[in-house]
């Protein structure tokens, strides 16, 4: 298998897998985009920076209060660089059919696939230790339990605020994401669900250091987020782009 059909099966395996807002990286308006992947990421270090922006946009979401209720889905994943599991999700993703697009936006199409994909691994043979290993530690505080997926290592589970961020912290867990679903938008640097010219303000400040992020999760989201045209330089031409697509 080439280099180039690897980094394609692996774009699609994070895709599905993460349905829930897991890529590694980012380029244009979502994270799990298969668009929006940049192979330059598909290395460890690359993925260790998309989990740190998804756990930046829930902290912020968090804080924000963006979403009601405590569902959050804490992510403990596969070795994505196995050929044997990118052979596996590849051959799913050819006979399922997949719509990538759809499962950005539509949590029950999401979660049906996440579903039987969990299934299909596991009947393939694929096992995932580390999240067997890990998940009594992260069910232990869980105020409720929606749906645990083994083998792609995904809970979906009620939980405090002050346990979501706890887990964030934890080297078991790669990532949290708050709401437990596909993120309303993750261009969202105000957290009110739109990339308006309200973020383009904020971006302003951002870009000039009137509005700084301590915390290197939510440093890094805040990148993320200014780098509008994807062209990995958050600057002033981002601002721009995001305030013409707003008029």
């Amino acid at each position: 298998m080439d280099k180039k059909k690897n980094t394609k099966m692996l774009k699609r395996l994070l895709a599905v897998i993460t349905a829930f807002a897991m890529s590694l990286v980012i380029v244009h308006n979502s994270l799990i985009s298969a668009d929006a992947f940049d192979t330059d990421y598909v290395n460890k270090d690359g993925m260790a920076l998309g989990y740190s922006i998804i756990n930046g946009y829930s902290k912020l979401s968090i804080e924000h209060n963006q979403y009601k209720g405590n569902k959050i889905a804490v992510y403990c994943g596969l070795d994505v660089t196995n050929l044997y599991t990118m052979a596996a999700v590849g051959l799913y993703y050819v006979t399922h059919g997949v719509d990538i697009d759809r499962i950005m936006t539509d949590n029950e199409y999401a979660l049906e696939h996440i579903e039987k994909l969990d299934s299909y691994l596991k009947n393939a043979g694929i096992k995932n230790d580390r999240a067997m290993e890990s998940k009594p530690l992260i069910l232990e505080y869980a105020k409720r339990v929606h749906s645990c997926y083994d083998t792609l290592g995904l809970y979906i589970i009620d939980a405090t605020d002050k346990y979501a961020l706890e887990l964030m912290e934890k080297n078991y867990v790669d990532f949290v994401l708050d709401g437990g679903c596909v993120p309303r938008n993750l261009k969202d640097l105000n957290m009110d669900g739109k990339s308006d010219k309200s973020d383009a303000l904020m971006i302003q400040k951002y870009l000039v250091d009137i509005i700084n992020f301590s915390d290197d999760d939510k440093h890094e989201y805040a990148k993320f987020v200014c780098d509008i045209d994807g062209d990995k330089e958050a600057d002033i031409r981002d601002v721009t782009t995001l305030l013409k697509d707003n008029f």
